[in-house]
């Protein structure tokens, strides 16, 4: 027998309903609920991200530009997994993130041991300032508007101490347009399986994903959706509104390398400087 949860006749025709909705709605009609029901599930659906190999690419990344922080900021901290094995190596951490939810399953694991706040990364007031700023995980192409990005780099150079060092990742708009979020599968064992699709809107480099998750439970299957919304922006754009800020771009790679980026890549890594 399949041990995946098996979908019975009336959630296969609410999924059918669901979907024929989304189709037939422009996308600015449909309603985004991101990081909402999924917050308690999602350290089982990314259970084989390897947090510590991204960490350690970030020390390296510090190393190369001869950065030495000892008070980090993890912006978009989600449930804390990367402020947790920064914490582990000793550095003084503080997380912020918008999502309430989220941030409950953080406090659980830091149990006290560092401060988290809630707050929208577009208007970041946080009591002290920050060696280094890290934001991992295509957290920044969820500010799908250029104001809103400009917003949250200002939000980062005003929490940067002079000389302090920005690290984020984002997706590309090469990846955004190709599917990179049309996925099925399921998380750290069979109980909870999920079905992703995107559309992609060239006009306005919108990516909309419908996450379908199906968890098994003692007394049936439990089924949920979430919509996100991200945006593609291009190196240009990226790089103006760091510049704008004060911020010293110091380089863009190719995620997990020191290698330029080419057209093929999927993920950037930036790395910028409170002048």
């Amino acid at each position: 027998m399949d041990s995946a949860p098996a979908l019975t006749a009336v959630t296969r025709a609410r999924t059918m309903r669901r979907a024929l909705w989304f189709c037939a709605r422009p996308m600015y009609e449909i309603p985004v609920n991101q990081f909402t029901d999924v917050a308690h599930l999602y350290d089982n659906l990314m259970a084989v991200v390897p947090y510590r190999q991204w960490v350690d690419y970030v020390e390296r990344l510090w190393e190369w530009f001869g950065a030495q922080p000892r008070v980090v900021l993890d912006l978009a901290c989600g449930t804390g997994n990367v402020a947790l094995e920064l914490h582990r190596r000793g550095y003084e951490v503080e997380g912020v993130d918008n999502s309430a939810p989220m941030l409950r399953m953080a406090r659980r694991k830091a149990r006290g041991r560092f401060r988290l706040y809630q707050q929208d990364a577009r208007a970041l007031d946080l009591p002290r300032t920050y060696d280094a700023c890290v934001s991992l995980f295509d957290s920044l192409n969820y500010l799908i508007q250029p104001e809103d990005l400009a917003s949250a780099f200002q939000g980062v150079h005003r929490h940067l101490v002079p000389g302090g060092v920005f690290i984020f990742d984002v997706n590309t708009i090469r990846a955004l347009e190709l599917g990179m979020f049309n996925q099925t599968g399921h998380g750290r064992d069979p109980s909870l399986h999920y079905v992703w699709k995107s559309q992609w809107h060239p006009e306005t480099r919108l990516c909309a994903i419908d996450m379908e998750f199906h968890l098994q439970t003692a007394t049936g299957t439990r089924t949920f959706y979430e919509r996100h919304v991200q945006r593609g922006y291009t190196l240009d754009e990226i790089r103006g509104a760091l510049e704008s800020t004060g911020c010293e771009v110091l380089g863009v790679f190719e995620a997990f390398t020191f290698h330029a980026p080419t057209a093929r890549t999927d993920r950037y890594y930036f790395v910028a400087r409170r002048e």
